[in-house]
């Protein structure tokens, strides 16, 4: 079969095996509003890991890290 006569027959079968192909298949035949909901939710997530990885804002000039001098004696 030449390329012509493939191309004639229609589009070519996608890839079960790969997992990217999969998921390319999958999202054809998603509704919009999931794949919105979906990206929502990840910027979300990607939010949360933030603020757990930025350290906190003090405005009261304390030391790095949340750390605090403690005297005793």
């Amino acid at each position: 079969m030449t390329q012509d006569e493939s191309q004639a027959a229609g589009p070519t079968p996608e890839c079960v095996v790969c997992p990217l192909c999969t998921g390319i298949a999958a999202l054809r035949q998603v509704r919009p509003e999931t794949v919105e909901h979906l990206l929502k939710a990840g910027a979300e997530l990607f939010a949360a890991f933030r603020s757990l990885i930025d350290p906190p804002d003090s405005g009261e000039g304390g030391r790095p890290g949340g750390i605090q001098r403690i005297d005793i004696g």
